[in-house]
């Protein structure tokens, strides 16, 4: 028997406590994510959570083992009307639990979620381009990169790092 086991399903309110551990134990990794440790609040990812429930066309997924968040995913809509059809993937998957499948999970799971949702035609992520394993998951799963971000993230040791724009079409484009 596997002695592996991860429990996928929908992020819930109660969940946004143990989202918050995870992004920031994740937010130390230096440049892994924008914010800093200190700039991620409990109650901004519960309204984000609530946000993506009340909203049938967003999603907000989370693995747990042994009742511990170990990785998030979400695809949230721009608020603008002209930019309705897309969602911004965020993706998060604890260090050590790494290479492990899960990432890959949350991401099957989740363009499933966006090929069946009507209003979504594309997803957007930004990605670290020093992150390797990051980049090439995405291409496996049909992202291209659409752009660079010279120097965007600014590191605490005044280092910078490039972000990759990178996106799928999930659906055809109207003309």
């Amino acid at each position: 028997m596997n002695d592996f086991s991860v429990e996928y399903h929908p992020a819930r309110p109660v969940d946004a406590d143990g989202v918050h551990r995870l992004l920031t134990a994740v937010a130390e990794e230096e440049g892994s994510m924008v914010e800093a440790p200190d700039e991620i609040s409990v109650e901004h990812i519960r309204t984000r959570i609530r946000h993506c429930i009340s909203r049938r066309n967003q999603m907000f997924l989370i693995a747990v083992r042994d009742n511990h968040v170990i990785g998030m995913i979400s695809l949230e809509a721009h608020p603008l009307r002209a930019l309705q059809h897309i969602r911004y993937l965020s993706l998060v998957v604890e260090p050590r639990y790494r290479r492990r499948g899960i990432g890959r999970e949350l991401l099957r799971q989740a363009l499933d979620w966006a090929r069946e949702t009507p209003d979504v035609e594309k997803i957007e992520v930004r990605v670290r381009e020093a992150y390797t394993a990051a980049v090439d998951l995405a291409r496996k799963h049909g992202f291209t990169e659409e752009g660079r971000l010279k120097h965007h993230i600014g590191l605490p040791n005044g280092r910078r790092l490039d972000d990759l724009e990178m996106a799928l079409f999930v659906k055809p484009v109207k003309p």
